[in-house]
């Protein structure tokens, strides 16, 4: 087993973004764009669901840098798994927008849910002073997670979303990313839960050397495709925090939008790869 790279990071980090330049290139225009837009942005926050999309572009924008980063040294494992946490904020996003008035007050009341069951769960680790407040927004906010089951019971929503819908899954139908659900979401769920199949890069890259078989623990099998997708999720949902929020040039927006899927689509066809 490979036990340490044989050069440093920082030129690992160079091999590894000359070998995917433009691939890069894009993720880096689309990154500093966004940057840009959001440290101008002095926007008023007349709705919750502006509130929504001003806490969704910095949290979608992390993930995508972060991806970046770790592509940058083939910590594809760990991209991976920031990889899926982005798509989930791309269908949350998407289903958010469709009915924005009453799904983002939703969204951020569930914040008083959260605080109200953590204060239950850990009493020694929840500040006094902080009890009045919680339980107060929590009263004021509960009902709107109270629902009545099939027996007429009733019950307290386990997650936000719900009784509207069930499960992440049936989000990703109603924003029609089915697909990304089948292909995206379940693999990346499949390295986040450490299945074996996490493993293939550095199996697929196994090396021979000397008579042993060595993995290919910083394989970058995975670099252009995760580079890909993120472009694509975050494109998605910094167009539709623009589009309410107008942090940036939405004219400028859609053509490096363009530009990089035009790339990535290219990209894919050379790789054999059906763009859907």
């Amino acid at each position: 087993m490979a036990s340490a790279i044989p050069i440093t990071e920082d030129e690992f980090r160079e091999r590894t973004v000359s070998k995917y330049r433009e691939h890069f290139n894009h993720v880096f225009t689309l990154s500093e764009f966004a940057q840009d837009a959001m440290g101008s942005y002095k926007g008023q926050q007349r709705s919750p669901y502006n509130v929504c999309l001003t806490l969704i572009l910095p949290k979608g924008y992390k993930s995508f840098d972060a991806i970046r980063r770790l592509c940058e040294v083939a910590s594809c494992e760990d991209a991976a798994v920031i990889l899926r946490s982005l798509l989930n904020l791309l269908a949350v996003t998407r289903w958010i927008s469709l009915d924005p008035t009453r799904r983002a007050g939703r969204y951020l009341a569930w914040y008083w849910v959260a605080m109200h069951s953590d204060a239950k769960r850990f009493k020694d680790r929840i500040p006094a002073q902080w009890l009045p407040a919680i339980h107060s927004h929590y009263d004021r906010v509960k009902r709107q997670f109270q629902y009545k089951d099939s027996k007429g019971k009733l019950r307290m929503a386990a997650h936000w979303y719900e009784p509207e819908v069930q499960n992440l899954r049936q989000i990703f139908a109603e924003v029609e990313l089915e697909n990304h659900y089948e292909e995206a979401y379940k693999p990346l769920s499949g390295i986040e839960h450490s299945d074996a199949t996490s493993y293939l890069p550095m199996l697929l890259s196994t090396e021979q050397k000397e008579g042993e078989r060595r993995l290919e623990i910083q394989s970058d099998l995975n670099v252009p495709h995760y580079l890909r997708n993120a472009f694509q999720y975050f494109g998605d949902i910094f167009r539709l925090c623009n589009r309410t929020n107008q942090l940036a040039d939405a004219g400028k927006l859609e053509q490096i939008i363009s530009e990089g899927v035009k790339f990535f689509k290219s990209d894919m066809k050379s790789r054999g790869i059906s763009a859907t």
